[in-house]
């Protein structure tokens, strides 16, 4: 049976909902799914959600008024699991200023399947994250020419190094062929104009016109192409930038000229020298700006000139030297004296002194022998190594650090999103001042429209907003770089802004204050149960943990040279511990929710100990078999080296600190007491850690959270700033907003001093930005004009392109900034 019109009709309710299909990465059990379930219910406008661990996939019904695939991806990997995505940045070489960015930003962000866009004029690509199912990169090329825009090149999976040094030395040598032509015609054309006021040539006045005609016009149409294209594609757009104003300021004094030389008007004079200057001017300005520009990204060329092109490998049982893309993971790599690593991997044989500062900052090299896991970019300073390859390519730490700091440099904090608007309406606001201004001078006080076109003029170049849209992007993009060479990562640079206003810091325990490398101190077994027996059940089923307390005991088993079980049945009970089939019996090692989870038997004498060994700053596990603790193996993890020096820095900030932590608190206060930590939140497990945050932020704390960006996720997420440990390990799925590569705490204090120093340039290039487009709009409107002081618009457009150049230099400045504290 048909159904009713009624039931056909599209409700804007409907409307509203959009359906998507979006692939999840890390769900390794029916609980991950449930998790993920959980949090996305939690976001506004989420109508269903479905999520199947058999496809790896979550299909959402949501209103996209109310909740964007951005939000959804940010909600996944707050949960500790990741969405499957591409990313394409795509060159695009007339991307000239913010407002480009703003207009693609806009248009793309709201297509299908695209998680985020970012547009950065200063290194002209711009980088889109989408849903390879919904949407495709041709789909999104079509969509940027659609804008009027011309994608040069379209980069998925390579990392290629000087991509964005070539697009900026392009449009350099075109900025140099348009001056090559333009300047000496207007200098020509300026000196001849000079000569002929003061009377040295006495031709007709329509030869006069002609000579100015013949003159400006290669400069206008040569020279100021890219202005007048500019406009063409804001006006198709419905917006008006820096190139309308241009264009309008150039374009009014040349046809007024050309209409008093054709006889179309009557006028007093010819305004040709005006225009060829004020192109001539601004190209000038361009070129300086294009020139220092190409500085700004010496960073990321450096880290991508760190992975050598030839690799020697063994194939076959012969050393063979093979390209870099050729290389595959489980290879044999062979790095000599003086050579840089070429892939991630772990030290089969041979011993050296490996330099990882161009990685991590840290500037001492570090001992490698067997075993010990090896950076892509590091370079061997002495010794010889053969690394076995566990990471190749785009996968590499060396990769994803350059493709975090190239997308951090290319974010926006949010009093640029701010500027951005005022930016955005700033050119008709001016516009609107030039036509009053004109009106003013022509109706008002009878000025010739020659002579008020020239305060039209004026006005329209003297407020181009360049140097607003260059102010904040440029101390981004050379500050970001400046803190990456001292081994800090900035993934997301509202970060920046947030970490100033901080009131509470909370760190977590292991692994962040302290070493993250505990050792077994002292295993005690129940009568009848020999030590080793206890170690061996809990190394059997501890030896599939990555947990720190895990390693320590399966390497104790190791030293002790017991034998081990296999297990069946594994399982993680998350804030608890383990637990496993052994031999038919069921065993278990955690904590004492993990005891109380089984109702195991805990004797009064362990019971006992456990807690002595607490008192002294002991973590303790259970190790249970069939009902009963058996025994408990105490594990100490020292503070990190300077870990009390970092507190009471932070103290002397007035921030406020405290600990998480799952341990035990008469641990966690042992702990806390000897680094000076006077709030601790024990016994919470990673629902609770996300709780307690919640709870801070919620009495109007601005919560940082340090961590060790892989157990402490949820937690990351949830603070206003998250910064994470990365030690080197998978950085493109940790979930802090700020990375410390180095893995040392004091990076934290120099978190705090690098936002102060990027933040103060931003508003320091703001305010000169803003008193360059202000400040001179009344001289240029001729407000002291009865005092003789006028500004003509060639000088006009000196001022204009002296203010982005300005700003740019001012951000350069960045460049020679350090850490008080290292």
């Amino acid at each position: 049976m048909a159904k009713s019109k009624k039931s056909m009709r599209i409700t804007p309710e409907d409307q509203r909902r959009l359906r998507e299909r979006v692939k999840i990465l890390g769900m390794h059990c029916a609980s991950c799914a449930i998790t993920i379930e959980r949090e996305l219910r939690k976001l506004p406008g989420i109508r269903e959600v479905s999520v199947s661990l058999a496809s790896n996939e979550a299909v959402i019904e949501y209103d996209p008024s109310r909740v964007t695939l951005r939000d959804i991806m940010k909600t996944v990997r707050g949960a500790g699991y990741d969405t499957y995505r591409e990313e394409a940045v795509f060159l695009v070489k007339n991307l000239y200023s913010h407002d480009d960015d703003t207009l693609v930003e806009n248009k793309l962000s709201k297509l299908p399947g695209v998680f985020n866009t970012r547009a950065f004029h200063v290194s002209k690509k711009i980088v889109v994250t989408f849903k390879p199912l919904t949407s495709a990169t041709e789909k999104i090329r079509d969509e940027i020419e659609k804008l009027g825009y011309r994608v040069e090149k379209i980069l998925v999976e390579e990392v290629e190094e000087d991509i964005e040094a070539k697009l900026l030395a392009e449009e350099q040598k075109d900025l140099k062929k348009s001056l090559i032509l333009s300047l000496p015609l207007s200098i020509i054309l300026g000196v001849y104009m000079f000569l002929w006021n003061m009377g040295y040539f006495v031709p007709l006045k329509v030869f006069h016109e002609v000579v100015g005609l013949l003159l400006s016009t290669p400069v206008l149409v040569y020279g100021g192409k890219r202005f007048f294209l500019g406009a063409y594609r804001a006006i198709r757009n419905f917006s008006a930038n820096m190139d309308t104003l241009v264009a309008l300021g150039a374009g009014s004094a040349y046809i007024y000229s050309l209409a008093v030389t054709l006889g179309v008007i009557a006028g007093e004079g010819v305004y040709y020298e005006a225009t060829a200057f004020i192109i001539s001017f601004i190209l000038i300005g361009r070129y300086i700006e294009i020139r220092v520009k190409a500085r700004t990204g010496e960073v990321v060329r450096k880290l991508a000139r760190l992975q050598p092109e030839k690799v020697r490998v063994y194939r076959d049982g012969a050393e063979v030297e093979v390209s870099i893309r050729d290389v595959k993971v489980g290879d044999r790599v062979l790095v000599k004296e003086g050579e840089r690593i070429p892939v991630d991997g772990v030290v089969d044989k041979g011993r050296g002194y490996v330099d990882e500062s161009m990685i991590t900052g840290e500037s001492e090299p570090v001992f490698k022998e067997p075993r010990k896991p090896v950076i892509a970019g590091s370079l061997l300073v002495s010794g010889y190594l053969e690394v076995i390859a566990t990471r190749v390519g785009r996968d590499t730490v060396l990769s994803q650090l350059i493709r975090l700091v190239r997308h951090a440099q290319s974010g926006k904090p949010r009093i640029q999103r701010i500027v951005d608007k005022v930016a955005g309406v700033f050119a008709w606001i001016v516009i609107s001042i030039a036509v009053l201004v004109f009106m003013y001078w022509y109706f008002g006080r009878g000025l010739s429209l020659g002579e008020a076109l020239i305060f039209t003029s004026s006005v329209l170049l003297i407020a181009c907003p360049c140097a607003l849209g260059l102010a904040s992007p440029m101390a981004v993009v050379v500050g970001i770089g400046r803190v990456a060479e001292n081994g800090i990562l900035v993934r997301d640079i509202e970060a920046i802004e947030k970490i100033r206003k901080a009131t509470t810091i909370v760190f977590d325990k292991t692994g962040t204050l302290t070493r993250g490398s505990p050792r077994v101190a002292e295993v005690v077994a129940v009568k009848n149960v020999s030590r080793e027996e206890v170690v061996s059940i809990a190394a059997s089923i501890e030896q599939k943990s990555k947990h720190p307390l895990a390693k320590a005991i399966t390497e104790y088993a190791r030293q002790l040279g017991v034998d081990l079980y296999s297990v069946e049945n594994y399982d993680t009970l998350p804030g608890s511990g383990v637990v496993a089939s052994i031999q038919g019996e069921l065993c278990g090692v955690g904590n004492e929710k993990l005891v109380k989870g089984l109702e195991a038997e805990l004797p009064g004498e362990l019971k006992h100990i456990s807690q002595r060994f607490r008192k002294g700053g002991y973590t303790v596990v259970y190790v249970v078999r069939n009902g009963r603790v058996i025994g408990i193996i105490a594990l100490v993890d020292e503070p990190r080296e300077g870990a009390r020096e970092v507190i009471s820095l932070l103290k002397l900030k007035g921030l406020r600190i405290a600990m998480l932590t799952g341990d035990k608190r008469e641990t966690a206060e042992t702990i806390a007491k000897r680094l000076g930590i006077d709030e601790v939140y024990a016994e919470v497990d990673p629902e609770e850690k996300v709780d307690r945050i919640r709870e801070l932020r919620g009495r109007g704390e601005v919560v940082v959270m340090v961590g060790d960006g892989i157990n402490d996720a949820p937690s990351l997420v949830e603070a206003d700033v998250g910064i994470a440990m990365g030690g080197g390990t998978d950085i493109a799925r940790e979930a802090g907003d700020i990375i410390l590569m180095k893995n040392d705490l004091r990076g934290v204090i120099i978190v705090f001093e690098a936002a102060n120093a990027i933040y103060r340039k931003i508003l320091q290039n703001l305010f000169w930005a803003f008193v360059y487009n202000t400040a001179l709009i009344p001289v240029a409107a001729g407000v002291l004009a009865s005092r003789g002081i006028i500004l003509r618009p060639e000088m006009a457009a000196i001022a204009m392109a002296m203010s982005s150049i300005s700003v740019t230099l001012s951000a350069l400045s960045l460049k020679r900034w350090k850490p008080k504290y290292t």
